[in-house]
């Protein structure tokens, strides 16, 4: 499966994010705060989509690293569109910790946020964020800084991520109604 066209009206996602390390990553000061709790949540929902598709019977020892596990969702059939952005969360991660670099650049966060947008069009700059809790933040997604974002991104990128199973079963079920739908002009059979 490569795309997965859905309506986002209602959805529910079965996956709990941890909203106070989320909340840490958005007023983190230091970008491999932000970046490793960002990884930590996507690497969560992972976990959650895995033993979702497969009833907990997946290996996680043969599946240690969030590559390997967002390679056995794409073998599960997940959306390619979702992968893509946690890819490119991961291999940021990646710099972090085994290259050295400390600073989230403009283009790292735009490839995550133009990930994002190809599945989910309706995060945009005018996406409103508020945060209650001991620190407090209401704003658009433009008005927040560089870390802001990329810790709103990859807090929508772990919904996503995290969503896999209801993505997959949504499609699924309007794929089967399409199928069901009387084939009035001719077209199911190649006609």
């Amino acid at each position: 499966m490569t795309k997965i066209d859905l309506k986002f009206e209602t959805l529910t996602i079965g996956h709990e994010l941890d909203t106070k390390r989320l909340a840490s990553a958005f007023f983190a000061e230091d970008a491999l705060g932000v970046v490793v709790r960002c990884h930590f949540e996507v690497e969560r929902a992972a976990i959650r989509a895995l033993d979702t598709l497969t009833g907990n019977r997946w290996r996680k020892t043969r599946s240690q690293y969030l590559a390997e596990k967002l390679n056995l969702l794409e073998m599960l059939g997940a959306p390619e569109p979702v992968l893509v952005p946690a890819r490119t969360l991961n291999k940021q991660r990646n710099a972090f910790a085994h290259d050295g670099l400390e600073e989230i650049s403009e283009q790292q966060l735009l490839d995550i946020v133009r990930g994002i947008r190809d599945f989910l069009p309706q995060f945009q700059d005018d996406y409103r964020i508020q945060l209650h809790g001991e620190r407090e933040f209401s704003g658009a997604f433009k008005e927040c800084s560089i870390h802001q974002k990329y810790a709103v991104a990859s807090s929508i990128l772990a919904m996503l991520v995290g969503g896999i199973p209801e993505f997959m079963r949504a499609y699924r079920e309007a794929a089967v109604a399409a199928d069901k739908a009387p084939d009035v002009l001719g077209l199911k059979n190649g006609q």
